[in-house]
Formats: structure tokens, C-alpha cells, sequence
């Protein structure tokens, strides 16, 4: 980690630049170490530093950003030159109005350094995982990703915030030669995850997931388990809720401010201050991020803004600025959809005819305009009938209308799982889902 003071004395140097109307400078620190393991056996191990270094200057409305990695006094100075001699090349942003003021009362609450968590650590989370799947004869594939980042952001404003934050992500596949089944936890605190239950899980799945019957395609009732709704919102959070599409009127979601555009049952937020959520107070311009209502019971509510999109468009900035220049605009960090009232055990036994989906697999956007998505099932899809799980089935294919399908929950579990890695995340719950468009099969 880059404790605060040495954080705040790199960008200090940068902030004594000469003949340049306005400067920015940034410095993310990431620490991740991952242990992958395959067939139960460790074969990677490392930890990967990566810090960086971002300026932007700006001259009479011409902006300019360079990166760097030496932290040298040379390496700055080079980077502080090499963005102004960047200036004179670029021409004037006339829609540029310059870089954020701190807000009056600005308080940042301190973050608390997160644990370093050593190799033997991650290890003997392996051996848990890997004597769960040897018990049934199955073989553990995954990884234990534990992330440590600092950041710190100051500016020729007055601006400067300094934040830390820790995240462990744990994905586990238990296999053998003819199925698999898939489990995945990410929390704050390693301590936090339980690691034989997480390998349970999986084992369960790839041991209920042998002899797979075929189904043909078509509209379901579906249970999309945590993981797969957290994929599903994370492309709609990537389309939809950030100012840039807002703007260029691309978004769906910008011509139905006010209207509804999804079931009444949907309620999405972002909220950097949940307690389950990693992150920042700030953003990348090192702006209080505030909490934004999305979709409220189903109604377009709004998205979030940068101070650049906000000055454009006469609204207020709500911190959420990506490292700039940023081709997406302003864009959520912590999406949270609202959570339910019964537990996924209680959907399951709602369903008379329909199909549990783990996770979903290669997803990919169709048509950005109608949030259109495909993508398959894996690691665990499963045939319900009268309320119960029945047997497995073949992986199929789905093509979905994000809001579309969001029109059409049924229930929403009380249960919620965090989705995502690095800095971006998604509080999920589980979905039920009527007519569930299932385009084609697989034969696996």
C-alpha cells in the first residue's frame, strides 16, 4: 500500500506545475495476490504490484492526461512535461468547464488499511476446497484473488481525498469427466468466506449435474441464481446508468425518465456506502461519490454524473468520475438491487415447471439500443418440477431484453451476493423469472 502522506507528497509535486491553467493528478495503488489451482493441485502463485500515476492538464480549455509508473523525481518531471507539450497539439474543448471545486463541508471518512493476506493463507483455503471435492471424487479448478488498493486524487481546485479499500475474490469449479458444478463468493474481509462451504456447493452441483437431458429451446420460468443476475446487471449498468448515453439519447433508460421501465418489483441504486461493498468515498477526480436511485419500484430514475456531464447538462455532480480521459463517461461502481422477502429455497418451490440457471457463461451485447444480450448456461443447469429440482439438462443459449426480462420477476430472494472484481461490483439477489427466452441448445 502507498499510506496516505506519500500519496499526498507524489501529487503535491505535480500540483507546483507551472504555466497551466488547471492540473489533476491521481495515484491508484493495486496489491493482488492469486493463487489459481487446477485438477486440486496449486500450479500459480504471485502477487502483482501495479501503481500508477495519472495527470491532467489543462490550458485554455485544451486538456491533456499522460500516465506513468516511476515515481522518481525524473519520472514525474518527464510526465509533467510530456503532458504539456501534449497541450499544444490538442485543440480547445469548448464543452470543457473545468476541473471540480471541493464541496462545501467536504469529509471524507477515514478507511482502515485491509489485512495483507499471505500465500500459505490462500493455500490452506485451497486445501479446504480441494479435500471437499476429493471426498467425492471430483476435481477443484478456481482461484483466490485477495486485492489491497489505495487512491489518492488531488487537483489545482483544493480537491485531495485519500481512501483505502481490500476485497478476496474465491471462484471454485468442482469437476470430473462428465459435469461440473460452479460456486463463487466475494467479500471484504477473506476471513468472511467460508471455504468448505463454498467447495460444498460446487460438488453438489457437479454431482447433480451428471447425465444432462436435452430440452428444447423456448420460453421458461427460470431461477437465475446470484452469479447469473450479477452478470446480467453488470451489462445493464455498463448501457444504461452512467451520463455519457444519457446524453447522446442511446440509453433507453433516457427516454423514459419518469415512466416505467421495468416490473414494479425492481429497485436499483448505487451506493458506495453498503457494508458489503468495496470502493471508494470518492471518485477518480476525488469527488464525494453520493447514493443515486436508478429504477425505483420499477420508474426511471436517473443516472450518474462526472463534474463534466454534470456541468453540461445543469445537474449535480454525483462522484462518479472514471480515471480520465474515460471513453464511458461517469458509471456506477456499486450497483445494489433491492432484496426480497423469501428465501431461494422458498422460489424454488414456487416453480411447477422451469429451470435453475448457476451462472451465465460468454455473454455478449446484441444490440446496445434495447440492452439486448446472449450468452449460455454453465456449471450447474437444472430442470424444477413441482418445486423441486429434478434432474440436470444440457446448457442452452439465451437472447434477452435486459428490461424486458426485469419486466417479468416474479419474486425477488432475501439472500444477495456481491458480483464483480477490482473496482466495480453488483449486489445481487436471485431472480424468478416468467417466460425466459431460451433460444437454442447445446449438446453439453
Amino acid at each position: 500500500m502507498i499510506e496516505r502522506e506519500r500519496t499526498k507528497e507524489y501529487l503535491e509535486k505535480v500540483m507546483q506545475t507551472k504555466d497551466v491553467d488547471e492540473i489533476e493528478a491521481g495515484l491508484y495503488y493495486s496489491e493482488k495476490g492469486t493463487t489459481r489451482f487446477a485438477n486440486s493441485i496449486i500450479h500459480q502463485n504471485m502477487v502483482v504490484e501495479e501503481p500508477y500515476l495519472w495527470i491532467r492538464a489543462i490550458k485554455e480549455k485544451r486538456v491533456a492526461g499522460v500516465s506513468t509508473k516511476d515515481f522518481r523525481k525524473e519520472g514525474i518531471e518527464k510526465a509533467i512535461n510530456k503532458v504539456k507539450e501534449s497541450l499544444k497539439g490538442i485543440a480547445p474543448d469548448k464543452e470543457f468547464k473545468g476541473l471540480p471545486k471541493p464541496p462545501v463541508g467536504m469529509r471524507i471518512k477515514k478507511s482502515q488499511e485491509p489485512p495483507f493476506i499471505s500465500p500459505e493463507e490462500r493455500a490452506r483455503a485451497v486445501e479446504k476446497v480441494v479435500r471437499v471435492c476429493k471426498r467425492y471424487n471430483l476435481k477443484a479448478f478456481g482461484v483466490i484473488h485477495n486485492t489491497r488498493t489505495s487512491l489518492g486524487v488531488a487537483n489545482s481546485k483544493g480537491i485531495f481525498n485519500y481512501g483505502m479499500s481490500g476485497v478476496t475474490f474465491a471462484s471454485v469449479t468442482a469437476m470430473d469427466d462428465s459435469a461440473s458444478g460452479y460456486a463463487v463468493e466475494i467479500k471484504k474481509d477473506f476471513s468472511e468466506i467460508d471455504f468448505q462451504e463454498l467447495a460444498e456447493t460446487a460438488a453438489e452441483k457437479a454431482l447433480r449435474s451428471k447425465n444432462p437431458q436435452e430440452i428444447e429451446p423456448g420460453r421458461y420460468t427460470v431461477l437465475l441464481e446470484e452469479p447469473a443476475v450479477g452478470e446480467m446487471l453488470s451489462f445493464l449498468n455498463w448501457l444504461e446508468f452512467g451520463a455519457k448515453r444519457f446524453r447522446e439519447k442511446s440509453s433507453l433508460l433516457a427516454k423514459k425518465i419518469g415512466k416505467r421501465i421495468t416490473g414494479q418489483n425492481i429497485t436499483l441504486y448505487d451506493d458506495y456506502a453498503h457494508r458489503a461493498m468495496p470502493g471508494f468515498a470518492f471518485d477518480f477526480e476525488g469527488y464525494p461519490k453520493k447514493s443515486v436511485v436508478l429504477i425505483k419500484n420499477g420508474i426511471a430514475k436517473g443516472v450518474v454524473f462526472d463534474s463534466f456531464y454534470a456541468s453540461l447538462l445543469g445537474k449535480k455532480n454525483t462522484g462518479h468520475a472514471l480515471p480520465q480521459p474515460s471513453p464511458w463517461g461517469p458509471f456506477p461502481l456499486n450497483l445494489i438491487m433491492e432484496k426480497g422477502k423469501d428465501k431461494k429455497e422458498e422460489l424454488i418451490r414456487e416453480i411447477e415447471k422451469g429451470i435453475l440457471v448457476t451462472r451465465f457463461w460468454y455473454v455478449r451485447v446484441v444490440d446496445p439500443d434495447q440492452t439486448l444480450i446472449t450468452g449460455m448456461t454453465r456449471d450447474g443447469t437444472f430442470m424444477i418440477e413441482k418445486g423441486k429440482i429434478a434432474y440436470p439438462i444440457k446448457n442452452l443459449r439465451f437472447l434477452i431484453n435486459i428490461y424486458e426480462t426485469l419486466s417479468r420477476v416474479r419474486k425477488i430472494s432475501v439472500e444477495r451476493k456481491l458480483y464483480g472484481e477490482d473496482v466495480s461490483f453488483v449486489l445481487a439477489p436471485a431472480l424468478l423469472i416468467d417466460d425466459f427466452n431460451f433460444a437454442s441448445k447445446t449438446e453439453y
